[in-house]
């Protein structure tokens, strides 16, 4: 909402000062769910990663070959052995598809996204 304008000079640029003040809080608010956001998907696809790479069946990243050699050797196959993966940033599709996903999941300095 922006403030009424009068006839002088000054309400012009108090009625700016008051549109800036409530963009910039809408920015700051804006940039706090998208690193909320961030966070979560990063962990939900690290949950996703884990559990899929650990198992050699496959995932919709890797495909699912080991899923349907495991399926022809074995009808039924038992949940193997669970290795521990290490889980690269290139498997994290969805995550690297966020500009600032890094600076707001491990804090890393990137570019200034003012404006």
């Amino acid at each position: 909402s922006i403030m009424p304008k009068h006839d002088d000079g000054d309400s012009d640029l108090a009625v700016s000062t008051y549109s800036l003040a409530e963009l910039k809080e809408k920015k700051r608010a804006l940039t706090e769910e998208l690193a909320k956001l961030e966070v979560q998907i990063y962990n939900m696809e690290g949950s996703y990663l884990e559990e899929t790479m650990a198992n050699n069946y496959g995932n919709v990243l890797k495909g699912w070959d080991g899923y349907l050699q495991a399926r022809a050797r074995n009808p039924t196959p038992t949940m193997q052995k669970k290795q521990k993966t290490q889980i690269k940033d290139a498997d994290r599709l969805f995550s690297m598809s966020s500009y600032t996903y890094k600076e707001n999941v491990h804090g890393a300095t990137g570019p200034s996204h003012d404006v």
